[in-house]
């Protein structure tokens, strides 16, 4: 019976920590750039993100793919369940190359949702 218990909880704490932790690996698709501002040499930009749902935090972004203009970004969920906070952060860094004009965030379904453009002036704005 002892065994038993032992056993029991043993898979508990398993299950738990595997849900705590596993939380912190998937893909956003409900985030957003709330702010963001490009560094004075262009190579890179300093963004602010949030969750549009009312549950989840940030905990990374990271570059999918950066190749003809186009740059992909993944944000990453924090670790700590579905409103888990550890780990957390709103703001990010990102590297741009001379060629960049485009911005994406990761979308449910595998696709990539262009949030920030480069105008004729060399200018970012917001895609409505």
């Amino acid at each position: 019976m002892k065994k038993t218990i032992i056993i029991f909880v043993g898979i508990v704490l398993v299950l738990g920590a595997l849900y705590v932790l596993g939380s912190g690996f998937t893909k956003a698709g409900s985030a957003f750039i709330q702010d963001y501002a490009v560094s004075d040499d262009g190579t890179s930009m300093t963004i602010t993100v949030g969750i549009s749902g009312s549950v989840g935090y940030i905990r990374k972004v990271s570059v999918r793919q950066q190749e003809g203009g186009k740059l992909h970004l993944d944000c990453i969920s924090a670790f700590g369940g579905i409103n888990g906070s550890i780990g957390a952060k709103s703001e990010f860094v990102i590297p741009l190359d001379e060629n960049t004009n485009m911005i994406g965030l990761y979308r449910n379904g595998n696709t990539y949702e262009v949030v920030l453009e480069k105008d004729a002036s060399e200018e970012w704005n917001r895609v409505k």
